[in-house]
């Protein structure tokens, strides 16, 4: 099956948000550190926690990060490697791991690899902001947010893969099993003795998820088609993905979480009267 996006169904969907970006975005982050590592002097440590708009701290910082990440990729390996870990630690809020395995998934950025989907919501927060051009985070909120996009506007014949995540609104109305409720042709057996094969779902999903070694890509680049589109006419935007990402990221949880309980409704069909 040809993989198909029907943009101007996504873009229209956004449109109702767009407008609303800086008021929508609220994710905090602590910036004390990036003085440390020389990203940003004291002065301007001071201009960051001045702002109180969140959405501004972002952008105010984003430039300075990546102009950070940039000069150092080549240079200064420790530095590059600290500020990585700053992005997906201290910025991002993943934690658990290990640092040098986070570091070794960083390696791709040393010679302009594409990340696997291997903990791509680490990996995909680093080329965000290194490369905002042709880049966006890959984590549970933006796949979420983008996959009910597609379900509920019919705007695709498949869907991506989700990262894990921790948000209880989201795992409440799992898009894994939306999606294959829609689907649900796909997934019935011809007879009971089919569901015996381990890999019965497996194999179906095949049909309604990309596959997780090309998501990354696909993600991307149809990204940059909404991007161009949502943000026709703005110079400032239509040059960094990060407005669309932080879009994405922002609605998942309460927007989107808004329309699923407003939209989908299950019929379903007794076998028999009581």
């Amino acid at each position: 099956m040809q993989l198909e996006f029907k943009v101007d169904k996504i873009v229209q969907y956004l449109e109702q948000y767009k407008d609303r970006l800086p008021s929508l975005y609220q994710w905090k982050s602590k910036s004390e550190k990036l003085v440390d590592l020389k990203v940003i002097s004291s002065k301007e440590l001071k201009e960051v926690n001045a702002i109180k708009n969140l959405y501004e701290k972002e952008l105010f910082l984003k430039p300075k990060i990546q102009q950070a990440l940039s000069s150092s990729v080549l240079k200064n390996q420790a530095l590059f490697d600290e500020i990585c870990l700053w992005i997906i630690k201290e910025w991002g809020g993943i934690r658990g791991a290990k640092d040098s395995d986070t570091l070794q998934l960083l390696e791709i950025y040393k010679n302009n690899s594409t990340p696997s989907f291997h903990r791509i919501a680490s990996s995909s927060k680093v080329g965000s902001f290194m490369f905002p051009e042709k880049y966006i985070i890959y984590d549970s909120r933006v796949a979420y947010a983008l996959n009910w996009i597609l379900l509920s506007e019919n705007a695709s014949n498949k869907f991506f893969p989700i990262p894990e995540g921790r948000n209880s609104k989201m795992l409440a109305f799992d898009m894994n099993v939306l999606i294959r409720l829609k689907n649900i042709e796909k997934y019935q057996e011809n007879q009971l003795s089919d569901l015996d094969n381990r890999q019965y779902i497996n194999k179906r999903d095949k049909d309604c998820f990309i596959p997780k070694e090309s998501a990354y890509e696909v993600l991307n680049k149809l990204v940059i088609q909404i991007h161009q589109q949502l943000w026709k006419g703005d110079k400032e935007k239509t040059k960094k993905l990060y407005f669309t990402e932080m879009l994405l990221f922002s609605i998942a949880d309460k927007e989107i979480y808004s329309d699923i309980t407003k939209r989908v409704t299950l019929g379903i069909t007794p076998n028999h009267t009581l």
